[in-house]
């Protein structure tokens, strides 16, 4: 049996996700892009001016050559972080020490004449100026390298939570289609009962219950086809009843069998109808009882085909099932005309074979016949198909038979399988559950 969930690269929840992520991803770069390009110009244009010139003064203030107490005043007062390098020495105004070998010059400027640089290390950006001998630095401590360290991580993991949250949300905005799409599968089996449990008023809501009136109105088309049928059938009967009386007056004994044979024809195509549209139904009730399938076995062999050499391999103590009597004895009765039928003079008779298994009982219908192309297989329980279109007495029925025999082993929860090759006979097994 297929499963029911679509598989990843076909499903509409995954694709929809991917479309966000690309949408989001080409948001982000252009928007980005934009919003990055525009503060870098307007940096350049507004605050990098201010912010030299800010820098300028205190430069200026600590003078030159620098006044280290003044610039520890400058650095505690103003939230700073000053290094000074001179010929004094290496000194930092927050105790931490950055050798400027480590430093990389991402651009530089000039401004009033002195040429700044724009350094950054691992951690933190510096804002660097050169005074003859003198290297100054200047960093606000507060403001770090956000792309480095675990903050760093902060966007994407934000990003992946929303991306988990939106997955969520649109499986569980798509999950309808699971329960629909199982649903159709289930009434294209004919379970034609099932019907769609979704409590939702958006569109997939409206598409479930539409289904839910089509399967309403199939199955009261099904039903009225099913009543009309029965009646026909039923209503046939009283007429073959008087024909086969009327059909003993006459004395042609060629003609009156010919008639009779007719007539039971009839006779067993209606009770087949009839007995397939019971089972169909779904007030369909078993009569079952504890019965010795052997001992049903043996009564069908004995009362239909018995000079028909059927061969019985059956165990040697009683098999007790929990099955409707009449109807197994029907099913028999169907499989075993059919092997008879299909068997050429020439050629062994059928086997009727009985295994017993752990859970089930498996009763095999052999027979030697022409056997059948592997194209019709898929087809032979199909009501009305046959083998044969042209539909001749000599080779069978009217195509109801296995169809029976298949609407009566699920009526007892088991299960009818045809094997066979041509040239080589048919193996038809039915698996009844203990």
């Amino acid at each position: 049996m297929n499963s029911t969930k679509p598989k990843r690269r076909h499903s509409l929840s995954g694709k929809l996700i991917l479309l966000f992520i690309v949408m989001a991803v080409v948001f982000v770069i252009l928007v980005g892009g934009g919003i990055k390009r525009a503060f870098q110009g307007h940096f350049e244009d507004n605050i990098r001016p201010h912010l030299t010139q800010y820098l300028e003064y205190v430069n200026a203030d600590i003078g030159m050559p620098p006044d280290r107490n003044r610039a520890q005043e400058l650095a505690d007062r103003l939230n700073l972080e000053i290094q000074i390098i001179d010929k004094q020495g290496h000194w930092s105004s927050s105790g931490s020490l950055s050798p400027i070998d480590d430093f990389d010059n991402e651009h530089s400027f000039l401004v009033n004449g002195k040429q700044y640089y724009h350094v950054r290390n691992e951690q933190q950006h510096y804002l660097m100026v050169r005074d003859g001998d003198t290297t100054l630095l200047f960093n606000v401590p507060n403001v770090r390298d956000q792309r480095q360290g675990f903050k760093g991580w902060y966007p994407l993991i934000i990003l992946l939570l929303l991306l988990l949250m939106l997955y969520f949300a649109t499986r569980r905005l798509f999950r309808p289609i699971d329960t629909i799409n199982e649903g159709v599968q289930k009434f294209g089996a004919g379970d034609m009962d099932h019907r769609l449990q979704v409590e939702r008023k958006d569109e997939l809501g409206t598409l479930a219950n539409n289904f839910n009136t089509m399967a309403d109105d199939i199955q009261q088309m099904l039903d009225a086809k099913r009543q009309l049928l029965l009646a026909i059938s039923h209503e046939l009967r009283t007429p073959l009843t008087r024909s086969r009386v009327a059909v003993e007056l006459v004395d042609n004994d060629d003609i009156k069998n010919q008639i009779v044979q007719d007539i039971n024809e009839m006779e067993s195509l209606i009770e087949e109808l009839m007995e397939t549209e019971r089972l169909s139904s779904r007030h369909t009730k078993l009569n079952r009882g504890q019965h010795d399938i052997i001992e049903l076995v043996n009564d069908v062999v004995a009362a239909n085909f018995f000079d028909a050499g059927i061969t019985a391999d059956l165990p040697d103590t009683a098999v007790k099932l929990d099955i409707d009597a009449a109807r197994i004895k029907l099913l028999l009765k169907n499989l075993l005309d059919n092997a008879v039928r299909h068997t050429p003079e020439t050629s062994p008779p059928p086997e009727i074979k009985l295994g017993v298994n752990k859970d089930n009982v498996v009763i095999t219908v052999i027979d030697h016949g022409n056997g059948i192309e592997a194209t019709h297989l898929p087809h032979l329980m199909e009501p009305f198909y046959r083998v044969d279109p042209s539909r001749q007495r000599e080779t069978g029925g009217y195509g109801l038979g296995l169809y029976l025999c298949k609407m009566i082993a699920e009526a007892h929860d088991g299960e009818l399988q045809i094997e066979s090759e041509a040239g080589r006979g048919t193996q038809v097994m039915v698996r009844l559950p203990f």
